[in-house]
């Protein structure tokens, strides 16, 4: 099968990530490219794919009107010959002019408001509460694939004992916009665990970028808690894959999320997992055994879920819990699960 992903800009997002670790899994037994429209682009994240993924790059300006990079995308399309064309950014589909090939668009949030989703033949959900939310505003039934990951390239967490004056590690990973992510509510809890509740043995570390960098230092100094909090900038996935198990906890605390990959991240690395109980992570948790969940942005329940975490594994009870999870989730979320969800799809 001839398979292309297509994408406007390829910078360090989830969707991004997901379809690299896609492209990797499907080339072993497909042929595969990846065409980036845009002049956009992570070269490391594209120097993680694998030498059988074919990259094209079509280096048209953002906003462009100029037609002649539109007429090389799909003279590029017309000599690929592709089977299926997976667009992961919804407007890709106005420039395709090529034949009568079938199209795929990967939902990856709640919220969309564009309503050229239908011009696509199939559209896949990363989650139940994403495709409740497309049917709600589309009336289009989506098949429901949850993200996957490479589990087996983390190196796993095996020292799970935390003696009560040792340091205890959190970590976030996501892109620093609050207003979704939530980093300013996990900020406030560090203060209320910190300076509220007396416990100078946290530190967090914050990995990623975005707009909020700098409102989210602010926030630290002025709660007077920005010597326990690091801000990393981005790390590339082969420093996530080797250092994630260093970490104690990792906190997802998003004031909503379509999935949450950085939840079955966690969950590979063999840690346990802190998030809000919103739709996307709750919807990865439902089949564990212990649910660290706590209510959407309220700081008191944030801090209440860390301690219950920090009793479990002080009283030697937090190994046999994530060993029984990662078994759990491996099944649901490896990303041989997903690829050969959605080869089903391209077949179909």
């Amino acid at each position: 099968m001839k398979i292309v992903h297509c994408f406007f800009t390829m910078h360090t997002g989830g969707s991004q990530v997901l379809a690299i670790d896609m492209l990797n899994e499907m080339c072993k037994q497909h042929e595969v490219s990846l065409i980036v429209v845009n002049d956009q682009w992570n070269e490391k994240l594209l120097k993680r794919l694998s030498p059988l993924v074919k990259i094209y790059l079509i280096n048209r300006k953002e906003g462009s009107r100029n037609p002649l990079p539109v007429l090389r995308f799909n003279l590029l399309l017309h000599k690929l010959k592709p089977d299926v064309i997976h667009c992961h950014e919804i407007k890709l589909v106005n420039l395709i002019r090529f034949g009568k090939v079938k199209t795929v668009y990967t939902v990856h949030d709640v919220g969309i408001k564009n309503p050229i989703i239908d011009k696509y033949d199939s559209i896949i959900a990363i989650s139940s509460a994403v495709a409740t939310d497309v049917k709600n505003r589309f009336n289009i039934e989506a098949k429901v694939i949850h993200n996957g990951i490479p589990m087996n390239n983390f190196k796993k967490k095996d020292d799970y004992e935390i003696k009560e004056d040792r340091l205890i590690k959190l970590v976030q990973i996501s892109r620093l916009i609050h207003e979704k992510k939530g980093q300013d509510i996990l900020i406030k809890t560090m203060h209320k665990l910190i300076v509220e509740q007396g416990k100078s043995n946290l530190v967090l570390d914050i990995i990623g970028t975005g707009q909020s960098m700098d409102y989210l230092k602010s926030l630290a100094i002025d709660l007077g808690i920005s010597r326990y909090i690091n801000f990393l900038g981005e790390k590339d996935r082969a420093w996530i894959y080797d250092n994630l198990a260093n970490y104690d906890v990792l906190i997802q605390p998003s004031r909503f999320e379509g999935f949450g990959l950085t939840v079955v991240e966690g969950v590979a690395a063999g840690l346990p997992v802190v998030a809000s109980n919103i739709e996307g992570p709750a919807e990865i948790m439902e089949d564990i055994a212990t649910k660290f969940l706590f209510e959407a942005a309220n700081i008191d329940d944030c801090a209440h879920t860390i301690n219950e975490l920090i009793d479990y594994y002080q009283e030697g009870k937090i190994k046999q819990v994530l060993d029984e999870t990662y078994i759990s989730v491996k099944k649901r979320f490896s990303i041989e699960s997903s690829v050969t969800q959605y080869l089903d799809v391209y077949s179909n």
